[in-house]
């Protein structure tokens, strides 16, 4: 098994704040705890403004699972919530190997 990172590069929505989104990545960094194969989870921003997150794996299935469970029914309210504030459009993700 070898731990994976995802790094997601994110811009604000025009309107959306700063504390509007630390108020949600508080949320999604505990709603993450109880996600199977979940290690951790950080989040910054760059000097071009743009918030980058760093969330650690157990696994490649298990991020593939997190994922899947995002586009369901049970997260529809939180995604849509999280839309309001991260510019979808330009959102960026990667996944890495742990070496």
């Amino acid at each position: 098994m070898q731990n994976i990172i995802q790094l997601a590069t994110l811009e604000l929505n025009e309107g959306a704040s700063m504390e509007e989104w630390k108020k949600m990545s508080d949320k999604i960094s505990s709603d993450l705890n109880y996600a199977k194969g979940f290690i951790s989870r950080d989040s910054g921003v760059g000097e071009d403004g743009k918030v980058y997150c760093i969330v650690k794996w157990e696994s490649q299935e298990d991020a593939d699972l997190m994922q899947e469970k995002l586009q369901s029914d049970e997260f529809k309210g939180a995604m849509e919530a999280f839309a309001k504030i991260v510019n979808m459009a330009t959102m960026t993700s990667e996944t890495l190997k742990v070496v």
